[in-house]
């Protein structure tokens, strides 16, 4: 027999009743039911509704709609705030900062009021770790910490060793190997989750944005930029030793540097058979930025969702603050990439409660203080969100899971401790040397500090605070130092979304977006840090480490919006459709701009700047192999130095010969070249005069000629050859 349930809120007829009605009995057979049982009538049976006459709605009824409309009224406001903001920042551009800081507050306002989304779990309880048997625990932890104490004790004399690298691999993978959870993984049931439809979407579009990161990050990478500075030239020293056998722990020449860059470079050049040359660090440290971008994903999904997640890899993989410095073949990259797996993996393991999520934020973690200095702030944000998470737990009478999420924390760490050290042994050793480049920007150590260190402090977090809208890093080898480090899409929306990200966080108590923006400011504060050097601050690269959750801010104020339509149309279908492609087409519109505007900025304007401040050692190079092939040898070459120009190692690494040894400075040692009768070449700074003289006087048959920079104008050298005989 048919079962029906008389509905609570039915459509009146033409006729009936006023609508705000509800059906309160049904009457059959004499008999009354409620509406709350169910009716089991054979067809036919006639029925009759009682349903009162309501003029008014009810109290509730009134609620309801207006809850209904309230994701609608909120995703309008939001997407208000959205366009406020834009303004805002298009005043602050173009010089107008009061205008747009009250416009700003307007925005920010408005996005804090209407910053609402559907309920997201902080916390998933997960089972309890499936580890081994307790006694193979101890036995496998005594093995690493003994493996440890003896790569400890054998990691001595600045050196790597097979006497101190194998038991160091031993200790690590002992450790990890004793903790980890060896609960078998569904792949029946993960294959399953990702044949729907939406994530097989959500796969496409991620691997588009990877294919687009790669883009930006290897594209023209040989031409933009071309020529190296002395930075660079170090660090293929540095991949030289190595090369030659020296495998340094620390790598003490100019002033200091973590061995992963260097190791990551030689690996590269022994797997694909590059030069050690300007391209193969370019490769290296292009690969490093690139590899950032699934972990900024997988922070994202964990702290906002998969509309977030998708948003913020997209603009991480265009955003011309992580993609210069990632072209540039320095260890810039090798923070932010840590920082991102880091994070990632440590979000993921206390949201989660996965044992093994947070021994790999360990194991990058140590990976990430043996790559760039400006990583180490992690140490300290790292434990501070992992003292307010558990605060959360404590304050919600989680105090089991509090014991379990500290217990995997400190197993970590120890994974962390494990992994460092033998660059923890080199720094017993020589904690001078490992310290010295953070001392001289934090101490006096190289420069008195310049006034009142907590001024400064303060002034330079006001400066680095603002460097994504107002302020700008006026170094230029590595970024655009005419404008801030973010576009004006991209600033507009950080802070919007700092804005959404608190208040979802207070109205949802999910902490994770406002830990994630603290993650982000935390970050910031190594660039903060020179005090003996403020003007150095804001400095795009010390900051790097800021990049993958300032991105995931970025992306916050877009989902938010689309999520609040998408409540919206779920509540009322069909009544919102226009206002969802709107809104979703308003969204791809800037995402688009962000990609355009930074497109513009990497390949445009960036090389347009670099090239006139750049040393030109490609072009000279090209000189001298043109000189050698006429059949002259390379010793009778030499570049005349001069203060502020040509480095003549990066020359010396075109040519294939890094240790190029012919160089002199000043017209003295230029007089004192003996070339033995045979021709010589020379090659000097337009503006030495006096060198040039003194070739003169001694060759006056010599012939000078200016040679034009192929790359951009004014950068012009002067080449002198000398004719056979001396003359």
């Amino acid at each position: 027999m048919p079962t029906t349930s008389p509905p609570l809120a039915a459509e009146p007829p033409e006729d009936g009743p006023p609508s705000g009605e509800r059906v309160v009995a049904a009457i059959f057979d004499g008999a009354a039911a409620r509406p709350s049982e169910p009716l089991d009538l054979p067809p036919g049976t006639p029925v009759q509704i009682l349903v009162p006459v309501q003029r008014r709605a009810h109290p509730s009824e009134r609620a309801r709609r207006a809850a209904l409309a309230l994701p609608a009224r909120a995703a309008g406001l939001f997407a208000g705030a959205i366009a406020l903001a834009l303004l805002a920042q298009l005043a602050v551009a173009r010089g107008l900062g009061l205008a747009g800081v009250a416009i700003y507050l307007v925005a920010v306002a408005g996005a804090v009021y209407a910053a609402r989304a559907p309920q997201r779990s902080a916390w998933i309880p997960g089972p309890p770790a499936r580890t081994l048997p307790p006694d193979w625990r101890l036995w496998l932890t005594v093995a690493a910490l003994a493996a440890g104490g003896v790569a400890f004790a054998t990691s001595t004399g600045n050196r790597y060793r097979l006497t101190n690298v194998l038991p160091w691999l031993l200790a690590v993978v002992a450790f990890a190997a004793a903790h980890a959870d060896y609960r078998r993984l569904r792949l029946g049931a993960a294959r399953a989750r990702l044949a729907t439809s939406g994530r097989l979407a959500t796969l496409a579009l991620l691997v588009a944005i990877l294919a687009l990161g790669a883009a930006f990050r290897f594209v023209a990478l040989a031409e933009n930029p071309l020529d190296m500075n002395s930075d660079q030239a170090e660090k293929l020293l540095d991949v030289g030793d190595v090369l030659a056998g020296k495998t340094f722990i620390f790598f003490e020449r100019n002033t200091g540097r973590e061995p992963w860059q260097f190791y990551w470079t030689v690996a590269l050049i022994h797997l694909f058979d590059l030069r050690p040359d300007f391209m193969a660090l370019k490769l290296g440290t292009a690969l490093i930025g690139w590899l950032m971008l699934p972990a900024i994903f997988i922070l994202g999904r964990e702290v906002l969702g998969t509309r977030a997640a998708i948003l913020a890899t997209c603009f991480a993989a265009v955003a011309s603050w992580g993609v210069i410095t990632a072209r540039f073949g320095l260890r810039y990259p090798l923070a932010p990439c840590a920082v991102a797996w880091t994070l990632a993996l440590l979000v993921r393991g206390l949201r989660r409660e996965s044992r093994n999520s947070l021994l790999a934020a360990g194991l990058w973690a140590g990976i990430g203080l043996q790559g760039y200095t400006a990583f180490r702030f992690m140490l300290v944000a790292g434990p501070l969100i992992l003292a307010l998470w558990l605060a959360w737990l404590l304050l919600r009478g989680q105090r089991y899971a509090a014991r379990r999420a500290l217990v995997s924390a400190l197993l970590a760490g120890l994974l962390a401790l494990l992994t460092t050290l033998p660059l923890l042994r080199y720094g017993f050793e020589r904690p001078d040397q490992l310290f010295y480049r953070a001392a001289t920007r934090l101490t006096g150590a190289e420069q008195a500090i310049p006034g009142n260190p907590a001024l400064i402090f303060l002034n330079n977090l006001e400066n680095v605070l603002l460097m994504f809208n107002a302020r700008a890093d006026e170094v230029w080898v590595a970024n655009l130092p005419d404008r801030p480090a973010m576009d004006v899409v991209l600033g507009a929306l950080l802070v919007v979304g700092a804005a959404g990200c608190l208040a979802l966080s207070w109205r949802t108590r999910n902490p994770w977006p406002a830990l994630t923006l603290m993650a982000g400011v935390l970050m910031l504060i190594p660039s903060a840090l020179s005090i003996a050097f403020p003007n150095e601050n804001p400095s795009v690269v010390r900051a790097g480490g800021a990049l993958p959750a300032l991105m995931i801010v970025c992306a916050a104020g877009p989902a938010i919006l689309l999520e609040l339509l998408r409540a919206a149309r779920h509540e009322r279908p069909g009544a919102y459709r226009a206002a969802s492609y709107a809104a979703l087409s308003g969204v791809v519109a800037l995402t688009l701009a962000v990609v355009a505007i930074n497109q513009r900025r990497v390949f445009v304007d960036y090389p347009a700047q670099y090239c006139p401040r750049a040393q030109n050692a490609s072009d000279i190079a090209r000189e001298l192999l043109a000189w050698e092939a006429r059949g002259h040898p390379r010793s009778d070459a030499w570049i005349v130095g001069y203060p502020h120009w040509v480095d003549s190692r990066a020359v010396g690494v075109w040519i294939g010969e890094i240790t190029f040894p012919n160089t002199v400075m000043g017209p003295e040692q230029v007089a004192a070249v003996d070339l033995g009768g045979r021709p010589g070449w020379f090659v000097l700074n337009r503006e030495d005069l006096p060198s040039l003289q003194a070739l003169y006087a001694r060759y006056p048959l010599g012939q000078e000629r200016l040679v034009e920079g192929s790359q951009c104008a004014g950068r012009a050298f002067v080449v002198f050859e000398t004719q056979p005989g001396g003359s």
